[in-house]
């Protein structure tokens, strides 16, 4: 399957362009479409995936909400629209959500409350490249992580494996 298999299209009869419309961005979506051939608009309501009312088109000179990712003429040569094509389809940015921006989370217990060696920043008495060897004193290398440690086992938050 190729990346366009999974998407909804609207075929415009009047230029024979093919508009395509990602799966992630029109999954449960209603609004207009603007087509990149010919600037005609296009009414779609997309329920799970499937057409549930359009592709209908609007009078000339109607408002779109947006523009396709990709488009192409397969009756003419297979000439396309790439995503970010000016006054045609938009970007196709790839970044990731602000959630996922910014620095990765310091964990200095796993899941079932137990101490982890790989937290960053390890400190300096570790040694090199932070390698403690098969037995890791804790208590000596990071105080402060034991005391929360000692904390979680009196409260019962360290459950066994």
């Amino acid at each position: 399957m190729g990346v366009m298999d999974l998407t909804e299209i609207i075929w415009c009869k009047h230029c024979n362009t093919v508009n395509y419309l990602d799966p992630y961005t029109f999954w449960n979506w209603k609004g207009k479409v603007k087509c990149a051939g010919c600037d005609r608009v296009y009414y779609v309501h997309i329920i799970q995936g499937f057409y549930y009312e359009g592709p209908k088109e609007m009078p000339p000179g109607e408002p779109y909400d947006i523009m396709p990712l990709y488009a192409d003429k397969p009756l003419e040569g297979y000439e396309s629209y790439k995503p970010g094509t000016p006054g045609r389809t938009r970007p196709y940015l790839c970044l990731p959500r602000e959630i996922y921006l910014g620095k990765a989370d310091k964990v200095k217990f796993s899941i079932r409350g137990r101490p982890v060696r790989g937290w960053a920043p390890q400190p300096p008495s570790s040694g090199l490249a932070g390698s403690q060897g098969f037995k890791w004193d804790i208590e000596k290398l990071s105080p402060d992580v034991w005391k929360e440690y000692q904390v979680k086992l009196r409260k019962g938050e360290v459950r066994e494996w």
